[in-house]
């Protein structure tokens, strides 16, 4: 959390600056915060009521208590702020004995528990240490926190959601086309080492089988079998397609590993056989110039040539 110097809560310095407007009748916008950050204040007899955007892009309140003398014994360094169930701790700013300004930076998975409080409270309490709640209205500052998001999206600055759109996920890279991959005559990964992984058989096999139906001691079984086909034949697939059903198998919701890693090797690597004795291609070697001098580029490097099936 981060202090808020008095001097520029000041309402004079706010009402100085030329870019301020009114975000509804009891707030009043400025540009003018810590740092120069944008923030709304309502001031409300001794009390000023702030909420500020931080310089660290999330949202921060602030309470000024003009002309209070509230002592602040030494070590005693915050007061509490409640709207509605959210009760957040603020840091105080001291001059000598007395405080000036309670305030500070919100963590921004906070923001959403107090924006949904805001929505739905009229009036909030600060509570100073050892002094009487002091209630403040919150009328107009949804609004004019909309407006304060609105203002720093304008000028390429963030706020944490909901006051802003959270970020649009990244797209997702387009999933392996094993089917394509299967119908190329080559292996377009010789030679990469891909090894058999060690699978938990029995913790697999004693969650719940929605695939295959079948009770513990056949899924062991079946597994076990699997693995001992795999372990004699593995070096026998292709490695691009070994890597590309082993991500296939990965998926957390399945549960007979062994078995659908057998199941996928067999159909694609069949497949591919099948599609070299069409095409006339010699397989691997296609893609090891030392053996074929007159190797394409394409295939000199690994690359998957665009054919249709």
């Amino acid at each position: 959390m981060r202090l808020l110097p008095a001097a520029i809560l000041a309402i004079g310095t706010l009402c100085a600056t030329t870019q301020a407007r009114a975000a509804d009748p009891d707030w009043i916008f400025a540009n003018s915060g810590p740092g120069g950050q944008p923030m709304i204040i309502s001031h409300q007899g001794t009390l000023d009521v702030m909420f500020y955007r931080s310089a660290s892009g999330t949202l921060g309140i602030a309470f000024h208590q003009r002309h209070g003398r509230y002592r602040n014994p030494k070590g005693v360094e915050t007061a509490m702020a409640m709207i509605g169930k959210f009760t957040v701790a603020l840091q105080t700013f001291l001059t000598g004995q007395k405080w000036d300004t309670a305030g500070g930076d919100l963590k921004p998975d906070t923001v959403p528990d107090m924006i949904n409080a805001l929505k739905n409270a009229s009036t909030g309490a600060l509570i100073p240490f050892e002094h009487d709640p002091v209630s403040f209205s919150l009328k107009g500052a949804m609004p004019a926190l909309e407006d304060l998001a609105h203002y720093a999206m304008a000028h390429g600055e963030s706020l944490p959601p909901p006051l802003q759109p959270a970020a649009a996920a990244p797209p997702t890279q387009p999933g392996l086309d094993i089917e394509k991959l299967a119908h190329h005559p080559y292996d377009t990964q010789h030679g990469r080492k891909v090894a058999l992984p060690q699978y938990d058989i029995a913790a697999n096999c004693d969650r719940a089988h929605v695939e295959m139906l079948d009770t513990d001691g056949e899924c062991v079984g079946a597994e076990q079998k699997s693995q001992a086909t795999l372990g004699a034949h593995w070096t026998g697939y292709d490695s691009d397609l070994r890597g590309a059903c082993l991500s296939l198998v990965n998926d957390p919701g399945r549960l007979e590993k062994y078995q659908a890693l057998l199941m996928c090797l067999s159909r694609y690597q069949d497949d591919r056989r099948q599609w070299q004795l069409v095409s006339g291609s010699s397989g691997s070697d296609d893609i090891l110039p030392a053996k074929n001098a007159t190797a394409t580029p394409q295939a000199a490097t690994g690359q998957i040539p665009d054919q249709k099936r």
